[in-house]
């Protein structure tokens, strides 16, 4: 039986690493590795060579990060150890850029428990991660962006499509795409913030929503009804065969077709 929790000591269960990152240099090799400022605080970007000077940026947004010790007690960041997120922007076919979530592989002394943990997906939260990808777009020069986020970066993912007028497509990889239905699921407190749940229907915004089959912290059972919801008919939502972590980095091809055969 679960015990119910509050909200900080939710990252334990969070849809994160579980170790933290131990790097000299965490972000790895390849691409242009930089800070942009996202409402007067940092976030960490890569962007390959090559993405300048087109119509369209992909932009993959990390999930949650390390958030809590092995103990339960809430790290003093939520870097994560392996970021899929990244793995998949640099699978991605053409290039996608990378934006890191809040206090994650920064120096940011505004950063508190809060950011990685109840207010993860805060009115602040959306506003910053928006920031960012303006400073992105400005950066490559393009016009619009497909959106995409693995587990609760596709939760900010879904929550920036809602607001932003210069999404071209949606994707999200094993995200909880309705908070209220995975904390009742999974026994916790609920969530402050943003839920994507009571976001009204975005069927003229082509969508892929994808669940992993055997996946234990995000259930598909769970989002399978507000993903449907949201995407509308012509969007894709599946469950592959696949965890929580692995190995959607692999399948960014796969997923890109998804999104083609969606916008069509």
């Amino acid at each position: 039986m679960w015990r119910r929790l509050s909200p900080l000591a939710l990252a334990s269960l969070l849809i994160a690493s579980p170790v933290a990152a131990r790097h000299v240099h965490p972000l790895g090799d390849g691409g242009m590795r930089f800070e942009v400022t996202a409402a007067g605080r940092p976030l960490a970007a890569v962007m390959p060579s090559g993405l300048s000077d087109r119509e369209v940026l992909t932009v993959v947004i990390e999930g949650d990060g390390q958030a809590q010790d092995r103990r339960g007690r809430p790290t003093a960041a939520p870097t994560p150890h392996k970021p899929v997120g990244l793995d998949s922007a640099r699978a991605w076919p053409g290039g996608a850029a990378w934006l890191g979530r809040p206090c994650q592989f920064v120096a940011d002394r505004a950063c508190a428990p809060a950011d990685w943990t109840s207010a993860r997906f805060s009115e602040a939260a959306v506003t910053q991660l928006s920031a960012g990808i303006d400073a992105l777009k400005a950066r490559a020069g393009a016009d619009r962006v497909v959106l995409v986020g693995w587990s609760g970066g596709g939760v900010l993912a879904t929550l920036l499509a809602a607001r932003r007028d210069d999404v071209s497509g949606l994707v999200t990889i094993a995200a909880p795409l309705d908070l209220a239905a995975w904390t009742r699921s999974r026994g916790l407190t609920p969530l402050a913030g943003l839920d994507p749940a009571a976001l009204p229907p975005m069927p003229q915004l082509p969508q892929v929503h994808l669940a992993g089959a055997f996946d234990p912290v995000v259930r598909p059972q769970t989002t399978r009804e507000t993903a449907r919801r949201l995407a509308g008919p012509r969007g894709q939502v599946e469950a592959w065969r696949e965890t929580h972590q692995c190995c959607w980095a692999r399948r960014a091809d796969a997923i890109a077709e998804r999104l083609a055969r969606a916008s069509r």
